[in-house]
């Protein structure tokens, strides 16, 4: 990735702002909350595949729960109280369903997910923090695939109304809402070039105009993957971008710092919108998987746009959690 280049690494980082310690607080609360839901599915569980599944995620969040306690400890963060412990009771357990408890960790995973993404959107000062709510949103993406998987197995996934208007000879279905999506992504990437070509003939850092342009370029590599799903399944398609854009005659109405802010606030709104079309996204594997590869690339993005952005000093400085 081409931002790399210019992303220095940073010294040992020693505070975190104060949003970052709510983070972490709302993070471990969600993390309890999961844990003890899926140890008690686990024991009602009655499906040994679904009792397998459930233990590989509840190592998984044990595991990223003491990672978060020893983050917590280090910057002084004051925990919430831990999940109940899991008892063996005994009784009646017909009512507690298997597609119940299956559907129900799917729906606790992508509201995890989505906070998540909110976490790593507002902890801008400590890159290490950052770091470890990414690879908590990773592992959640897996474990979501997961669930997901089993539950198609089962027949226990229900499908939405179908796109009518395929070509004929299109054997592969998807439904009105991942075509939806499709249009939605394909819409969203057009208002961004637009914004970018405009962009890029007010910018006046060098380097940050190469990186704008190699943005760009990324925007239009992946808005062809879209225009082609469209066009293989009949979805009718916006005008595209204007080829050529001209440079204003004065250009210093926009300063570079409130570009890359504006640019920044796009890649959040383009990372919860993939988060979104792979929530919904259910029934085409392909497709859900085009949505949640370009997640994961925004937020890679993302993760070293943020550390250019402190090294120009374009960030608003957070509050301190503690100054001492």
């Amino acid at each position: 990735m081409i931002l790399t280049y210019f992303v220095k690494p940073e010294g040992r980082q020693e505070f975190i702002d104060t949003r970052e310690a709510a983070n972490l607080w709302n993070v471990a609360m969600s993390k309890y909350m999961i844990l003890e839901y899926q140890q008690t599915a686990q024991h009602l569980a009655k499906d040994l595949d679904l009792k397998w599944l459930l233990g590989i995620m509840i190592r998984a969040n044990q595991r990223t729960v003491h990672y978060l306690e020893v983050i917590m400890e280090k910057y002084q963060v004051r925990s919430p109280d831990r999940n109940r412990l899991p008892s063996h009771w005994s009784g009646n357990t017909e009512s507690f369903r298997d597609e119940l408890i299956g559907q129900t960790n799917l729906r606790f995973l992508q509201e995890h997910l989505e906070n998540l993404l909110r976490v790593i959107f507002t902890s801008i000062t400590n890159d290490g923090v950052r770091a470890y709510f990414v690879r908590n949103l990773k592992l959640t993406l897996d474990n979501i695939d997961l669930i997901l998987n089993y539950l198609k197995l089962k027949g226990w996934i229900e499908i939405g109304p179908f796109y009518l208007n395929s070509p004929a000879g299109v054997t592969e279905k998807i439904t009105a809402c991942e075509a939806a999506n499709l249009w939605d992504h394909v819409t969203f990437r057009y208002d961004n070039i637009r914004k970018t070509n405009r962009y890029l003939t007010i910018t006046h850092d060098v380097d940050f105009r190469f990186i704008i342009r190699k943005g760009l370029d990324e925007l239009n590599r992946q808005v062809v993957i879209l225009e082609k799903e469209c066009q293989k399944y009949g979805i009718s398609l916006p005008k595209r971008p204007a080829e050529v854009v001209i440079a204003p005659l004065e250009s210093d109405y926009m300063c570079d710092d409130q570009i890359y802010r504006d640019i920044l606030q796009g890649l959040q709104a383009a990372a919860m919108m993939h988060a979104e079309a792979s929530k919904q996204c259910t029934h085409h594997d392909r497709i859900r998987g085009i949505f949640t590869n370009m997640l994961l690339n925004e937020i890679d993005y993302y993760n070293l746009f943020i550390k250019y952005g402190k090294q120009k000093g374009w960030l608003h400085a957070a509050p301190m959690y503690r100054s001492h």
